[in-house]
């Protein structure tokens, strides 16, 4: 697979931006698209970003879904001019880029994202929440039908709201579906945002090691997983197993996207090695959170007291794990 990846802000923000945040940084990653602000996505799309070794040694670039490392290897570097000549060190192959089928992955909140190695520097991974949204609820749209359909602008000034749409998928009857059409800056070009009659989000996920966690801890080999069920009152019913954790002090639900610490909102009851949620009721903001994947869960330590292990809550079932396989090549220019 590969990927690349691009921000809904203007070019030179984005070097200006990564340079200033790597400057310190043995390996310079940035991952451009999916955005790092997330939003929703569908479809086929492009992925892209650009990497760099200080020490001039290759980079392998991984993809990450849902906080994990995958074997898939995206092709990296392509010749990226607007790079080299903004950030101070940069080759001219930095680029890496692929395209990604959203819809192979379930409808809700996920995490995509990569991780790029270099002998003699240490792995740094990105990671960008999206919501994944599938028109019709299947993995690849094969009929469209608008002839029944009614189109307006939305209230968002961008928005095409389009409802009666008929889709259908490799099996199955088309479903009628009401959707929304927006231009996405990052993409440069028009994709469905919305869609009616997707599954109801109640099962949740996260899948907790140190990669995720910030910052990054004294090395431990700790993981941890929990699994969440939204009920009908918005209270959410947990648990938390964890593995090679030693001198669990707490865990906790937090609020905030991933890479970026938040706020606790929910402490877990139980410890030091597995965990339950008491009952909560999620406020309105704290419901959105989880159902864009704002919300995270940590497990702290005595050795790692700002937290050890840590794993962005996503939407749960059996999608598939890994990205399509991308029809055009790493690297490339603007």
């Amino acid at each position: 697979m590969k990927q690349r990846w691009s921000l809904a802000v203007p070019l030179t923000g984005v070097l200006l931006a990564a340079s200033l945040t790597c400057a310190q940084a043995a390996i310079h990653l940035n991952l451009e698209t999916p955005p790092s602000t997330g939003g929703n996505n569908s479809g086929i799309q492009l992925v892209r970003g650009w990497t760099f070794a200080d020490n001039g040694n290759p980079v392998t670039v991984k993809a990450r879904i849902d906080g994990v490392t995958t074997s898939v290897e995206i092709d990296c570097c392509g010749p990226r001019g607007d790079v080299q000549g903004t950030v101070a060190g940069a080759p001219l192959n930095t680029g890496f880029s692929a395209v990604i089928n959203y819809g192979d992955l379930l409808a809700g909140p996920h995490m995509v994202g990569v991780e790029v190695s270099a002998t003699g520097e240490a792995t740094v991974v990105s990671d960008h929440k999206v919501v994944v949204i599938r028109p019709g609820n299947v993995s690849l749209v094969t009929t469209f039908d608008l002839s029944s359909a009614a189109c307006s602008v939305g209230p968002q000034a961008n928005d095409i709201l389009i409802t009666g749409a008929k889709v259908g998928g490799s099996s199955g009857t088309p479903v009628t579906t009401n959707m929304t059409v927006a231009y996405q800056l990052p993409a440069q070009a028009l994709a469905i945002t919305e869609a009616s009659g997707g599954p109801a989000l109640t099962f949740f996920k996260a899948t907790l090691n140190q990669s995720q966690e910030v910052p990054t801890p004294t090395p431990t080999t700790a993981t941890g997983t929990a699994v969440f069920t939204l009920n009908a009152n918005n209270s959410l019913t947990c648990s938390l197993v964890t593995t090679n954790l030693t001198g669990g002090l707490a865990a906790h639900i937090h609020q905030a996207d991933p890479g970026v610490a938040g706020d606790i909102i929910i402490p877990l009851d139980g410890g030091p090695t597995t965990w339950s949620c008491p009952s909560t009721v999620l406020t309105a903001d704290q419901l959105t959170a989880l159902k864009t994947g704002g919300l995270y869960v940590n497990a702290h330590t005595t050795a790692n007291q700002p937290g050890e292990i840590r794993g962005q809550i996503v939407v749960a079932g059996s999608g598939s794990s890994t990205p399509s396989t991308p029809s055009t090549p790493g690297g490339g220019g603007y």
